[in-house]
């Protein structure tokens, strides 16, 4: 099966609307994005789909084609469920679900599987007890909803040893570093057979039990004896192992390389194995796999090999993946990848933009972090280490500075800044944030600053700002670090130190370079030291006092003193105080959004021509914002910014009104007379 497109509405902060072409699904953000939530909607639509229950707490449409190419379309609305194949209406769409909904996840969080796996393992489980009691064991099939995790590594891995494929091979031996297999040992639960009647898995179990311990040339000559594919192995091992309390095979154990074991293989190793036997054997076309964070405490090293596992599955089945990792990220094509950000995805249009102005300096994940950002204030640097120790100072002196709140982004140099600055406002992006650049204090970063397009330091203000000609909006600006008192040679972020730590580390680094002097010519020695020394101090900077940071609190002082003049400037330049009925608000007149102030009275009924779609999308936006109800009004008690003046005037008098002639400024004119009739 292949999404072609999903939206998500009502399922926590899930606002998604996502239209799909290419092979896999990628879902980068930060943590609170939404990412997991999404896994979680697409699990538990299916999981009630399977049991034939109309019981998903949220509305969606989900369409898909599958492997005889016809397209499937099914929608929730309210409590209707709605089943399309080929545009033609279905009452039943179980012949045309996904074959299996398949999780793997081989961490501690179980989540994932608490919320959507489980109730239908469960069942499934009571299903299998329920045959056994009654003496007909039936089952043959592993679960529609298959939940695989750390207790499936040994099954994993005996069926990836069995395998002929040459690829299955070349990873056991090349990933997983297996040359020798010594044993394969069974641990039966024989006390089971008798409660249960002939079927297919007990028959493979018949054909293996005839002893506890293989080689593995003996437990493979078994298999293709008999007639087994490595798939029966796989699914018959499933199921003879999987349920609690009617177990016929209690547990596998794998020697090989002499003396080790699973558990002498590494976490990265073993959630590499798990990912790549259940696309091997758990079920191939017209599945849907959900991979929750796969590279999540795997070295970096062997992040790259994610992707290479998912590459020769993509084609025919459906991988929703989520992943912190730049690593894992800059391997995935773009086309499959999707920033989250406060459970919406963000717009191509946005990623685009990001990824023509940082070019190769900023990975995928960077782009993400930047455009998820919520804080309205952004420091961009030249250097990792200038946003290291920047970072590092303001955690130690946070208390002094409240009103302070930042991100912070390296642009790997200082010639990068500006042109970055220029490209963000000619696209008319994150417009609402105010922007610092702040370059090193020496010969490159003034010659810089001079030539980038800033104007000249008014009246010793202690920052600029991008020339008039360049940009009209006041809120990209850029400083020099600030020179400690007395300090009078070029000002790196380095020497906003005492002297004596920038030493302490240095001389590390010259102790640990002077054995390696040999066949290395001087400018490359003093390069390394010179980076050593800069890594230790970034590292022990973590581990400073709070006075040790004297030197950044005028920085931080002149970052506050920008916000708070620029603040008042830019209110005082867009925005226009305007009233309508009984509300009141701002409207931004370089946006032109109007923001609704707390404390506005709107009706509380509709005008009669307003249609049933936004007297319900109203409802569900007042219910989302504090209110209180006075007789025939509502009472908002918070603020709230509309896209527009009409949408705001809209909102206030229960139907259609045109916003442009109802909000009256504060000389009586109407905006559309103040700005549209200039």
């Amino acid at each position: 099966m292949k999404i072609k497109k999903l939206e998500i509405k009502g399922y926590k902060n899930l606002k998604v609307s996502l239209e799909h072409k290419s092979d896999a699904i990628a879902l980068i953000g930060n943590n609170g994005s939404g990412k997991s939530n999404l896994l979680e909607a697409l699990s538990i639509i299916f999981k009630n789909l399977y049991a034939d229950e109309n019981s998903t707490p949220f509305d969606y449409t989900i369409e898909y084609v599958n492997s005889a190419n016809q397209h499937i379309k099914i929608e929730k609305k309210s409590s209707q469920l709605n089943y399309f194949v080929d545009d033609e209406t279905h009452i039943s769409i179980k012949d045309y679900l996904p074959k299996k909904v398949i999780a793997i996840y081989s961490g501690e969080e179980d989540r994932l599987w608490r919320k959507c796996f489980e109730p239908f393992y469960l069942n499934f489980v009571k299903d299998i007890n329920k045959s056994a009691r009654e003496g007909i064991m039936s089952y043959n099939q592993t679960p529609k909803m298959l939940y695989l995790n750390k207790y499936y590594w040994h099954l994993s891995l005996l069926s990836l040893l069995l395998s002929d494929n040459e690829e299955n091979q070349k990873f056991v031996k090349e990933v997983l570093s297996i040359t020798k297999v010594n044993k394969i040992k069974f641990d039966f639960n024989k006390s089971n057979y008798q409660e249960y009647k002939k079927s297919l898995v007990l028959d493979f179990i018949d054909k293996i039990d005839n002893k506890s311990e293989y080689t593995l040339t003996q437990f493979k000559k078994i298999v293709d004896d008999n007639g087994f594919s490595v798939d029966d192995v796989y699914k018959y091992l499933y199921l003879a192992y999987s349920p609690k309390d009617s177990k016929i095979v209690n547990d596998i154990k794998i020697k090989f390389n002499d003396h080790l074991s699973i558990e002498s293989l590494s976490e990265g190793e073993k959630k590499l194995l798990l990912l790549k036997s259940a696309f091997e054997f758990a079920e191939q076309e017209d599945s849907l796999f959900v991979l929750d964070e796969p590279d999540a405490h795997i070295h970096i090293n062997n992040k790259d090999k994610i992707t290479a596992i998912l590459d020769p599955y993509k084609t025919n089945r459906q991988i929703v993946i989520t992943t912190h990792s730049p690593t894992v990220t800059k391997a995935i094509e773009n086309e499959e990848l999707f920033m989250m950000d406060d459970g919406e995805i963000i717009e191509r249009r946005e990623q685009k933009i990001i990824e023509n102005l940082t070019g190769e300096f900023w990975n995928k994940h960077q782009q993400s972090t930047f455009l998820s950002s919520d804080k309205k204030l952004i420091l961009l640097v030249e250097g990792k280490h200038d946003k290291i120790h920047i970072r590092t100072a303001f955690e130690k002196l946070s208390g002094e500075f409240n009103s302070l709140d930042f991100d912070i982004y390296s642009l790997g140099g200082e010639g990068k800044i500006a042109p970055f600055m220029i490209g963000l406002y000619e696209a008319n992006l994150k417009n609402d944030i105010t922007y610092v650049a702040i370059y090193d204090n020496d010969g490159a970063g003034n010659s810089t600053l001079n030539k980038a397009g800033f104007d000249k330091e008014v009246d010793n203000c202690g920052y600029r700002k991008l020339k008039e000609d360049k940009i009209k909006h006041n809120h990209f600006f850029a400083t020099k670090l600030i020179k400690p008192k007395d300090f009078t040679e070029d000002c790196t972020i380095e020497t906003m130190y005492e002297p004596s730590k920038y030493q302490e580390a240095y001389k590390e680094a010259m102790d640990k370079t002077l054995p390696y002097f040999s066949n290395k010519s001087i400018d490359k020695i003093n390069k390394e030291i010179k980076d050593a020394s800069k890594n230790i101090l970034a590292e022990k900077s973590k581990t400073f006092d709070v006075e040790d940071f004297k030197n950044f609190r005028p920085l931080f002082s002149l970052l506050t003193k920008i916000i708070a003049d620029n603040k008042s400037a830019k209110e005082e330049t867009t925005l226009e105080t305007v009233n309508f009925k009984n509300a009141k608000g701002y409207f931004n007149s370089e946006d032109e959004t109007l923001k609704l102030l707390s404390g506005s009275r709107i009706n509380k009924d509709f005008t009669a021509a307003t249609k049933q779609s936004y007297k319900d999308s109203r409802t569900e936006l007042v219910t989302s914002l504090q209110h209180s109800v006075d007789g025939d009004e509502i009472v908002i008690n918070q603020d709230y910014t509309f896209d527009s003046p009409s949408g705001a005037a809209k909102f206030v008098n229960g139907g259609n009104r045109n916003g442009w002639t109802s909000w009256k400024c504060e000389d009586g004119e109407s905006l559309k007379e103040k700005y549209k009739n200039e």
